[in-house]
């Protein structure tokens, strides 16, 4: 008998990935190398992991998206980054904790580094942020407007 999930169509992949609850509700945190609604290259939360596959591999969420799983991680094996990113994901948006809207622009100046290809992705620092968003905002919205998605 064949698993109907090990044979659907990935639709985004997680190269690093974890399961945290958020609401009452299992959901997959990790590393997107691709994702349809942000272009990937950034931490991203999915919504209620309905299944798994057996060899953990992949697993369909709630809205219908098919992930394709790398390496399961602990917490602790996540970077600044990614611990920045969780704590975000997990509260109430950019206004839940001092320093959120810090952590919200430095987290996006990083993807939108990776994105632009750029080697040195801002420190975490607000005025170092706010230079790279001035530097780098209008090559990045160019970018993103090819992609056609949002994020």
């Amino acid at each position: 008998m064949t698993n109907p999930l090990a044979d659907a169509e990935i639709t985004a992949t997680m190269t690093e990935w974890l399961v945290v609850d958020k609401f009452g509700e299992e959901v997959l945190f990790g590393f997107a190398t691709s994702h349809p609604n942000t272009g990937g290259l950034s931490y991203v939360l999915s919504t209620s992991v309905l299944e798994f596959t057996e060899s953990a591999d992949r697993a369909r969420t709630a809205s219908g998206r098919v992930y394709s799983l790398g390496r399961q991680i602990s917490h602790r094996e996540l970077d600044e980054e990614g611990q920045i990113a969780l704590r975000m994901f997990l509260s109430d948006g950019p206004n839940a904790y001092p320093g959120a809207g810090d952590d919200l622009r430095w987290l996006s100046a990083r993807k939108m580094a990776r994105h632009l290809g750029l080697i040195a992705p801002p420190r975490a620092d607000p005025v170092a942020v706010e230079q790279f968003w001035e530097t780098n905002l209008e090559a990045y919205l160019r970018l993103r407007s090819r992609w056609g998605v949002d994020g």
